[in-house]
């Protein structure tokens, strides 16, 4: 059995008092300096790529990523019964207003992403494939939609999940066309593109993994690895549908805070528009309502669906909100007319 006072022993911490947070978190107090102990979720497989991390924000002295302390044996980790621990400093979080937390979260995860950011080669052929199958998938998805709309507008007396999605119809025809043009516009500026950007991503942004004191920390980085950094982006925007609907002029403030550290380019801009506009969340709902609706309940069901619109929701106003220095900022609509 493993006890939290013999983990503490590889740092030489001698803890006065210990309060376990949540499942895997510990507040350790040794009368002078308070710990925040991680029991992770890291694994054989991920545990290079996250000490990577730590060796990458030490080289290029990133204070955004909250440094771990070092064991005795100068390890970032101790290991017991096949799980993985580490140490941190417990920063207390000091939240300033909701928007300007989530400035702080912009800048600081742009800063990183933008002191990592390094040139990676890619087959663009390969890319450009990719991007057209997704197209493609979109366009069945859409006629599926279609379907289940009319399959919903014939029943009596439809269940609060069907009109909800019959409710949210109009929206998602938007969605679907705006979709396609960025696809295809992105397609477009790659072609004629040679240099691909890659740059340390967290993975798993959330408001959650931000502290506010004195300065922003970003935490857990558990699962990080180097990728285009706009699926970072898109995953942070995501998150923040989830409690709170975000106003056009709030998502320009972001997306400024964002940019001041690492500048998009029309193709990324292109392509975070794509992320944020994926539907296929929502589709599958409705797949899954139709296989086994008795799963969930019906409030759980509307719930799940309300939250996935919300996201969709989002990629649509940034697509309307967004410049674009290849003047494709109008809707396909538009551009048909």
């Amino acid at each position: 059995m493993v006890t939290i006072k013999n983990i503490l022993k590889a740092y030489g911490v001698h803890p006065y008092r210990i309060e376990q947070v949540s499942q895997r978190l510990y507040k350790v107090s040794d009368g002078h300096h308070v710990y925040a102990l991680k029991h992770s979720r890291l694994t054989e497989n991920t545990v290079a790529a996250w000490e990577h991390v730590y060796h990458q924000a030490y080289a290029l002295q990133l204070s955004t990523i909250l440094p771990v302390y070092l064991t005795r044996q100068s390890h970032l980790y101790v290991t017991a019964e096949d799980s993985y621990y580490y140490l941190t400093p417990w920063i207390p979080d000091h939240q300033p207003s909701y928007e300007q937390v989530i400035r702080d979260a912009c800048e600081a995860i742009g800063e990183v992403h933008a002191r990592t950011r390094r040139v990676i080669s890619i087959d663009t052929a390969s890319i450009i494939s990719h991007f057209s199958d997704y197209q493609r998938k979109n366009a069945e998805s859409y006629h599926a939609l279609l379907k289940y709309v009319d399959r919903f507008e014939r029943n009596r007396y439809m269940s609060p999940f069907e009109l909800q999605v019959c409710t949210h119809f109009h929206v998602l025809v938007k969605v679907f066309a705006e979709l396609d043009h960025h696809i295809g516009r992105f397609i477009d500026e790659l072609e004629s593109e040679h240099e691909w950007y890659g740059s340390l991503c967290h993975g798993h942004l959330a408001l959650s993994h931000f502290r506010h004191h004195r300065q922003t920390y970003l935490l857990n980085w558990e699962q990080a690895a180097y990728d285009h950094p706009v699926v970072d982006l898109s995953r942070l925007l995501h998150s923040l549908t989830r409690h709170y609907d975000q106003q056009p002029t709030q998502l320009s403030d972001l997306f400024s805070a964002y940019n001041r550290y690492n500048p998009l380019k029309t193709s990324e801009r292109h392509l975070l528009t794509i992320y944020l506009l994926d539907p296929s969340h929502y589709i599958a709902l409705i797949d899954q309502y139709i296989t086994n609706h008795n799963q969930q309940t019906m409030i759980k069901w509307t719930q799940l669906l309300e939250a996935a619109f919300r996201r969709i929701k989002l990629g649509l106003e940034w697509a309307e909100l967004a410049e674009f220095t290849d003047d494709s900022s109008k809707s396909a609509d538009e551009s048909e007319t």
